[in-house]
């Protein structure tokens, strides 16, 4: 979409809403993983006791919606949407570098308090190679690593696919298909030259997974364990996935 006709539907969206009423902006805003001096694997411990070295991960967020009350997990773009990102971003969790979204971030001022982000398969703006990872199967995210505790090692790799079939008039797909959340802390958009960044921790993807789940089922040819979108694990998964704790906005200066 050319950008005169961005703003032109972000001013019809803003003239019909229960708006702030602040200035219109237009912001660079920069996705990247964990902040750390260099890429790679990452280890850590979850809350049920698995050390896990994750040696690969990618998922894709987006659009972006910025509130001003707090979103409400029953229903769709509530509150008072200011800011919004309408670009697909593909995130590597395990690589620091900041990547700037093309389209930018655009609204009007104002203080957000939390957000809703789609969790979606990847969209024609993505490459060739995410596309042929995430596509075929219509997953949102995929990871790869180990895991052990005790005596038990558990080497996994597989897809988080949200299953569409449970969509309903109640809960439509918009609404499966997306993270939500309240802010630890606002971000408060002014007219001056700001940076929005979101960085990925994906460590909190796993804090209720039970590996020793994936044990039950014998490993593939590669030696991995894997789920499908069925299991426990993979309910697990996906919560965490859906849980705003892994996801950190910043706003400063520029």
């Amino acid at each position: 979409m050319k950008r005169s006709m961005l703003w032109s539907v972000l001013l019809v969206l803003i003239s019909c809403s229960n708006t702030t009423g602040g200035a219109l902006i237009h912001l660079p805003f920069s996705v990247g993983g964990v902040d750390r001096p260099a890429a790679g694997r990452i280890s850590f411990t979850t809350p049920l006791g698995w050390t896990v070295t994750l040696d690969e991960a990618l998922i894709c967020l987006g659009p972006y919606y910025f509130n001003v009350s707090p979103p409400s997990s029953a229903a769709i773009r509530t509150g008072v949407v200011i800011v919004q990102v309408t670009q697909q971003v593909a995130v590597n969790p395990l690589d620091p570098t900041l990547l700037q979204a093309s389209a930018g971030a655009d609204g009007e001022t104002g203080t957000a308090v939390g957000v809703e982000m789609g969790l979606l398969p990847p969209d024609p703006s993505q490459s060739a190679e995410i596309q042929d990872l995430l596509d075929p199967s219509q997953s949102v995210a995929h990871v790869r690593g180990t895991a052990t505790k005790g005596g038990t090692t558990v080497p996994f790799v597989g897809f988080v696919t949200i299953d569409l079939s449970q969509a309903s008039p109640q809960r439509p797909p918009e609404a499966l298909q997306r993270v939500i959340g309240s802010f630890a802390r606002a971000l408060t958009f002014t007219a001056e030259p700001q940076q929005l960044a979101l960085r990925v921790d994906p460590t909190p993807w796993f804090d209720t997974t039970e590996f020793s789940d994936l044990l039950s089922s014998p490993p593939g040819e590669d030696g991995n364990y894997t789920w499908t979108n069925t299991t426990n694990f993979h309910t697990q998964l996906l919560q965490g996935l859906q849980t705003l704790t892994g996801y950190v906005f910043t706003l400063s200066p520029r």
